[in-house]
């Protein structure tokens, strides 16, 4: 909330990236032998004779021969015509100082793994995730099917950027001399991965959304920033207020409504009220999804605290009725909390809870075939999971509740002309009369039938 901004939102971008593997050689500097390093530094300073080589060095007129045989045939010691032997124009080249130490370069292969993305070909870390809970962005055609070709140019145009940031490994080098490329002999593309861009969205009290900027590691951040832009910021959905007043009439509201007046929202007075830990309200206020940083800590702070259960007639049930909009689950926070609801389901080996989550499918038919298809290209694996019919309240509100312990409920908001996304505003509660009347419209929901012959539920998404 730094700068009176407060972060409402979180979407993953997922960017398709290629890994190639590229053969190549580079032009190190070496030193020489210990005999041969001292015979170019003595002829450095000054043509010698042989006589005065061989004092020197203390070598007998044999030894003497033999430290000079390769020099000379590799043209890099010569006789004067006053038959001292001097260094070449070639040899020569070896020094870049009176007192330096001579160093030739030489060609060095090697090979190395590189991932660049696909829109502004990018190079990218090779940590990758998984192609779900994330947007994914189109690919560059035109990139993508010269990418060997725009792998070996951007390899080039890099390479000491790529050296010095370590992604090519131990390059042989002396002292702290940089290597030039010499050649890249083959580029060969390996397999297609997931590049993540994590963007969070923000909002100041008078209602203007921060704005989004690619993170600078990127050497081409235009064509990033213009992809995410086409996807997200320049898509302006309808608004969902009327959906959310019927939530907000069901639930019987005391919390967000207040806060949402004439298509703006009071981020001021409900920061202040959030802040205030005298406890005369029966709820908490959360902004963002169940899954975002500061509802997630509420959430997670009881589940801390849960005791496995003793009580005769079965386990508890968490229920998690997801939200059914374009942006809900796009996010590697989604997959944390989910795995974090999993892993509390025991304490010390013994069950807390049974948890289920209920993911809106089209009403048409086969529509739990069809949507269980359709959730798990979007989040990956999922837990268990019931399929229900198009979602509480058109999908626009989520539900977390554990059977007279907690409720939460998020509303989340379209407004197009404050944000491109929603912005999911909730509430957390323990009081009992708010988790029973919460419980009551799930229920209601869950047990009752859009049409005749039509019930909400759908059975197992398998």
């Amino acid at each position: 909330m730094e700068n009176n901004y407060i972060e409402f939102n979180e979407v993953d971008y997922i960017v398709p990236a290629e890994t190639y593997s590229i053969e190549y050689s580079y032009l190190s500097k070496q030193g020489f032998p210990f005999t041969k390093d001292f015979l170019l530094r003595a002829l450095h300073i000054s043509p010698l004779s042989k006589f005065e080589l061989a004092s020197f060095f203390g070598f007998n007129p044999r030894e003497l021969d033999v430290a000079l045989e390769e020099p000379i045939n590799k043209n890099e010691v010569t006789y004067l015509e006053d038959g001292r032997l001097s260094l070449t124009v070639l040899s020569k080249g070896y020094f870049s100082s009176l007192d330096d130490k001579p160093m030739v370069e030489k060609p060095q292969p090697d090979s190395s793994t590189i991932s660049f993305e696909l829109l502004g070909f990018n190079k990218v870390n090779k940590q990758h995730g998984g192609w779900s809970t994330g947007l994914r962005l189109a690919a560059n055609n035109e990139i993508k099917s010269m990418s060997e070709q725009h792998a070996k140019s951007m390899f080039s145009k890099h390479f000491h950027r790529l050296v010095e940031s370590g992604d090519l490994g131990k390059i042989r080098t002396e002292g702290n001399s940089l290597p030039s490329l010499y050649s890249v002999d083959k580029v060969t593309r390996k397999r297609s991965v997931a590049h993540r861009i994590k963007r969070t969205f923000e909002i100041d009290f008078d209602n203007k959304v921060k704005p989004f900027y690619v993170n600078k590691i990127y050497e081409n951040d235009e064509a990033i920033s213009q992809a995410i832009a086409q996807d997200t910021d320049n898509l302006r959905l309808g608004d969902n207020l009327q959906s959310i007043k019927h939530a907000w009439d069901a639930f019987k509201d005391m919390s967000v409504e207040r806060f949402v007046k004439s298509g703006e929202i009071d981020f001021r007075s409900m920061i202040a009220e959030m802040a205030d830990t005298s406890g005369s309200k029966p709820y908490e206020l959360l902004i963002g999804s169940f899954y975002s940083s500061q509802p997630w800590r509420k959430i997670e702070e009881h589940l801390k605290r849960l005791k496995p259960s003793k009580k005769q007639g079965g386990l508890k049930k968490l229920k998690w009725i997801g939200a059914n909009t374009r942006y809900w689950g796009m996010s590697e926070s989604f997959t944390k909390a989910k795995d974090s609801l999993l892993s509390h389901q025991k304490n010390k080996n013994e069950n807390c809870y049974d948890f289920m989550m209920y993911l809106a499918c089209d009403d048409r038919p086969n529509a739990a075939v069809n949507g269980s298809k359709a959730w798990k290209h979007k989040l990956g694996q999922l837990p268990n999971s019931t399929g229900v019919l198009n979602g509480l309240f058109d999908g626009n509100v989520e539900v977390m509740l554990l059977d007279n312990e907690f409720a939460a409920v998020c509303y989340h908001l379209l407004i197009p002309d404050l944000s491109p996304v929603h912005i999911p505003l909730g509430f957390f509660t323990r009081d009992k009369q708010l988790i029973k009347q919460v419980s009551s419209v799930v229920d209601d929901y869950l047990e009752g039938s859009a049409a005749y012959d039509k019930p909400n539920l759908l059975g197992l998404l398998n």
